[in-house]
């Protein structure tokens, strides 16, 4: 039995791909984003999830994480979002992977690659348009035009960019990047490139801009329970997935004035008691990203969780809940083990705890267990082809 854990819902997970759905154009298909292992969710329990309920397009960061999902019986259109390395594309043709392409050096060795493979390569062109992190400039088009036609092996599938600001409410960088778009498609056209599909939308943009889902919309965030920023809550309904869980493994009684944990940063104010449960930062427990504040009111919100923090007033992620109330961590976060102020309830050992814990930086060695109609459907833990734990439960 597994101390501290993950269940996960996978018919919540389906209920939000359902609003998905119905907020996308009817003429759109979804293409639901399951990278860096579906957000933590786990993607191939996640992809086959969903292709259950009729998604039939998916996408990912690396050719690894596609492989991914057709060892684990995803079917449909698999894209890599990201860049990818010439010693992989053998395997990726091979799995039927669509590669994006952002620069004319990596569509040259990609048109080699398919030639001595003797397999055709489906590709999506990515253009930057503002995001400054991949993709094809103006300049480069007619070159990727002299590529493609001299060329066997290529297949244009796709041609798509990212937005850098969509979740951002003044629109006007994001209109513009679109503009940007609509220039490089115009000028692929005019040069006889011909993409049979067009892609701008992740999930932020799929809510704002409706007019702009063309072929595919990208969603991997919504899928995943959360929205793409406080400013789209009651867009869609969306149902939380995702729930960590760790068990008490001790319990007992201290006087007040009792000091815990290293450097002795907490000291209890009153008679209390203190409980330990199996999780900590090697967990993923009380991590957190590198934040850079977006304006001057979220510069003012990160200073003052700080100073409360330095006063030991803590909000947010430092509490857990237990037996449906909220307790407090005592002093720091330790590797495995961290101590509870759970005052005078009852509390046992063995007991339930559900915690804060961020999903992409979860150990993905944490069990997960899978949930379907309340009855537990099966059990993994590791990825990408390391399963320490897989069982699956019938009906």
């Amino acid at each position: 039995m597994a101390d501290t854990w993950i269940d996960i819902d996978l018919d919540a997970v389906e209920a939000n791909y359902r609003e998905v759905r119905c907020v996308a154009n009817p003429a759109s298909r979804v293409m639901a984003v399951v990278k860096a292992d579906a957000y933590g969710l786990g993607a191939i329990p996640v992809a086959q999830a969903l292709q259950a309920a009729g998604c039939d397009a998916f996408a990912v960061t690396s050719v690894a994480e596609g492989l991914e999902l057709r060892l684990g019986g995803v079917n449909g259109l698999i894209l890599v979002l990201g860049p990818s390395l010439a010693t992989d594309w053998p395997e990726a043709l091979a799995a039927g992977l669509h590669l994006t392409v952002g620069t004319v050096e990596a569509l040259n060795g990609l048109a080699e690659t398919a030639a001595r493979c003797g397999q055709p390569a489906a590709v999506h062109l990515k253009l930057e348009t503002g995001m400054g992190r991949l993709g094809l400039l103006p300049g480069d088009l007619p070159a990727v035009a002299e590529v493609l036609a001299a060329s066997e092996h290529l297949r244009v599938e796709g041609v798509y960019t990212h937005f850098a600001r969509a979740a951002a409410r003044d629109h006007r960088y994001t209109r513009e990047q679109y503009r940007r778009f609509g220039d490089g498609v115009a000028k692929l056209e005019s040069l006889g490139v011909h993409p049979q599909w067009r892609h701008v939308c992740n999930s932020a943009a799929l809510l704002d801009y409706p007019e702009w889902h063309l072929d595919f919309v990208r969603t991997g965030t919504l899928l995943t329970g959360h929205y793409p920023a406080p400013a789209f809550r009651g867009k869609v309904k969306l149902l939380d997935p995702w729930q960590a869980k760790s068990r008490i493994l001790a319990v007992r009684p201290v006087p007040k004035g009792t000091y815990v944990g290293y450097q002795s940063t907490y000291r209890t104010r009153r008679d209390t008691q203190l409980a330990v449960i199996a999780a900590g930062y090697a967990d993923g427990f009380g991590v957190e990203p590198h934040l850079m504040a977006q304006g001057v009111v979220d510069l003012l919100k990160i200073l003052v969780k700080n100073i409360l923090a330095w006063l030991r007033i803590f909000v947010g992620r430092e509490k857990v809940e237990l037996n449906g109330r909220t307790v407090a961590i005592a002093g720091k976060i330790g590797m495995q083990l961290t101590v509870l102020d759970v005052g005078r309830a009852v509390c046992r050992v063995g007991d339930e705890v559900k915690l804060p814990l961020r999903r992409t930086l979860a150990n993905p060695r944490l069990l997960r267990r899978y949930w379907r109609a309340g009855k537990l459907c099966s059990e993994r833990m590791g990825k990408e082809g390391f399963l320490l734990v897989r069982r699956e439960y019938g009906d």
